[in-house]
């Protein structure tokens, strides 16, 4: 698998594909999906050259707002548009992004290769916002080993802080505070609501309360209809993509 992963990438490096690798991978552990930050114009360039370079290539609809699952030749590549949270991903940034390669390290794990700052920021809000606990995340063991003696320098980085604002608005030195127990707990949480505390003040702090309620109610719909189990062709999703770049 690390071999077939790695020359994937090689094959977005190689074409000028931009992107962000989200979470780092552990090639000894068994993993579902590659999560990634593509931009709409190089997805649609990706989808123009899939075809004659990989065998089996399909997509399918995402449980949440902009995004889309490409399957190549069994891999799933989880990509997002924009840098985006909360389990439907209601809450949508259009900021710039750190886009960057890929770096394999100790012969196992593949890590973007972006700064610590970056990588700690996006991969602990991940973890909680979006995930009820953050014990539920398949990263979360990988996570603690980095950052249990480490965690302290990194929530006071600049990029940290800039984007705890952009999360919170005037409601992040609550969200740093919650942070910071997590931390001081062993990174384990105080009781099981406290992830729904943070996640509950980055929806007020964002005004986006009937948003996440019917994201969540129209997801599910789109679950239970079938629609988010059907196989895409890259045609029937270039064409919706018109309307988006």
């Amino acid at each position: 698998m690390i071999s077939r992963v790695n020359q994937l990438f090689s094959f977005l490096d190689n074409h000028g594909i931009k992107y962000l690798l989200l979470r780092p991978i552990d090639f000894e552990k068994d993993f579902e999906d590659v999560d990634l930050i593509i931009p709409y114009r190089d997805f649609n360039k990706l989808l123009d050259l899939v075809s004659d370079n990989f065998q089996n290539v399909f997509l399918k609809y995402s449980n949440a707002n902009g995004s889309i699952q490409l399957f190549l030749d069994n891999i799933l590549l989880d990509i997002k548009f924009d840098i985006c949270f909360l389990p439907r991903k209601s809450l949508i940034f259009k900021h710039d992004i750190p886009y960057g390669k890929v770096v394999i390290i100790d012969g196992r794990y593949l890590y973007p290769d972006v700064t610590e700052e970056i990588l700690f920021t996006f991969w602990t809000y991940h973890i909680f916002l979006d995930k009820k606990n953050p014990l539920e995340s398949s990263t979360y063991q990988m996570y603690k080993n980095l950052y249990f003696s480490s965690w302290e320098k990194f929530v006071i980085s600049d990029f940290f802080l800039k984007w705890t604002e952009f999360i919170f608005h005037k409601n992040n030195s609550i969200a740093i505070n919650c942070i910071n127990l997590f931390f001081k707990n062993d990174m384990m949480l105080l009781n099981k609501n406290d992830n729904k505390k943070i996640q509950n003040l980055a929806i007020i702090s964002n005004r986006l309360i009937f948003k996440f309620y019917f994201d969540k109610y129209y997801f599910k719909l789109l679950r239970i209809s079938g629609s988010l189990k059907r196989r895409r062709s890259i045609l029937e999703i270039k064409k919706k993509l018109v309307y988006e770049i």
